[in-house]
């Protein structure tokens, strides 16, 4: 720092100022040495605020959340034990549907729900999603097939044996006809 007053500015009307407030200077010789006591005060406030820099301590690291720890040991615990029960509900209605598919559900039972791995991971979900849409899809088609054959039954009955029916009708001529028997042999 310096002593003189404003000793930065380079415009010619503060130099003439600045000489004008150094020769009023002068009049700290009657106010007991002000000028020093000033720069003492000013030399302690420089020196304090250099020497209270911040002192670093050594801090350990930790994370207050971590997302994929809370992912892996929360979610994906969640999402097996909701996809575990609708597969379990599933296989009930499977079970209620048919019985002869008793074995093969019994199978898949084993497989999915009594072998819950120790540490699931997003393999596992995506593995019991395709395994939960194979029942849906499984239930499904057991419910169409017995419309169908529901269907197919009713038709026979109303219509019976179409054959049967016309040899009664045409008699021999029908049923000996060489179309007809061509149409009816295996090749």
């Amino acid at each position: 720092m310096t002593n003189t007053i404003g000793s930065k500015f380079q415009h010619p009307k503060l130099k003439k100022n600045q000489n004008n407030l150094e020769a009023i200077k002068g009049l700290d010789q009657f106010f007991e040495d002000y000028d020093s006591d000033y720069k003492k005060q000013e030399d302690y406030f420089w020196s304090s605020r250099e020497e209270k820099k911040p002192i670093s301590k050594s801090r350990k690291e930790f994370s207050l959340f971590n997302y994929q720890n809370y992912y892996e040991q929360e979610i994906v615990k969640k999402e097996i034990k909701q996809l575990t029960e609708e597969i379990r509900k599933e296989i009930e209605l499977i079970k209620k549907a048919d019985k002869s598919l008793l074995q093969e559900v019994k199978d898949i039972h084993k497989l999915t729900l009594d072998q819950l791995p120790e540490k699931p991971g997003v393999y596992h979900i995506r593995f019991f999603e395709i395994v939960l849409s194979i029942l849906r899809s499984l239930r499904a088609k057991i419910g169409e097939s017995r419309t169908w054959l529901q269907a197919m039954i009713s038709k026979k009955k109303k219509r019976g044996s179409l054959f049967a029916i016309r040899s009664k009708k045409q008699g021999t001529l029908y049923s000996l006809s060489q179309e007809l028997q061509s149409a009816r042999s295996v090749q």
